[in-house]
């Protein structure tokens, strides 16, 4: 499996919707919180078979604005949104592979996170 960087620094900017990691390779991703909830992992929002990933419809603010993140494990973290949903568990290596700098993801965000708009 190898190894798998972890955070060393969270900050949710909630001004921006923004979650910033640094990992423990020095790597700093910032993530839009419309891209996280959007493609959230849980087995309601993903379904139960395998496939790449689907994203959800964001339509209202609260879906993307962060109530609580806290760690799960050694491996993970679970953000708690303020629409109430609270079940998707982030690992280590999903944000990593989700990152969206400009590094990791030279062609930027997806169509539909870029569209997001709950003004």
């Amino acid at each position: 499996m190898g190894y798998v960087p972890h955070p060393t620094a969270i900050e949710y900017e909630s001004a921006t919707n923004r979650l910033k990691m640094v990992f423990s390779d020095d790597h700093v991703s910032v993530y839009p919180t419309a891209y996280l909830r959007g493609y959230c992992p849980c087995a309601r929002c993903q379904g139960h078979s395998a496939g790449p990933p689907k994203f959800q419809e964001i339509t209202t603010s609260a879906q993307i604005e962060v109530d609580d993140i806290h760690q799960v494990g050694s491996y993970a973290l679970a953000i708690c949104w303020a629409d109430g949903h609270d079940t998707g568990i982030y690992s280590w290596r999903l944000l990593r592979d989700m990152c969206p700098c400009p590094e990791c993801m030279p062609d930027g965000l997806p169509e539909e996170v870029q569209a997001v708009d709950v003004g």
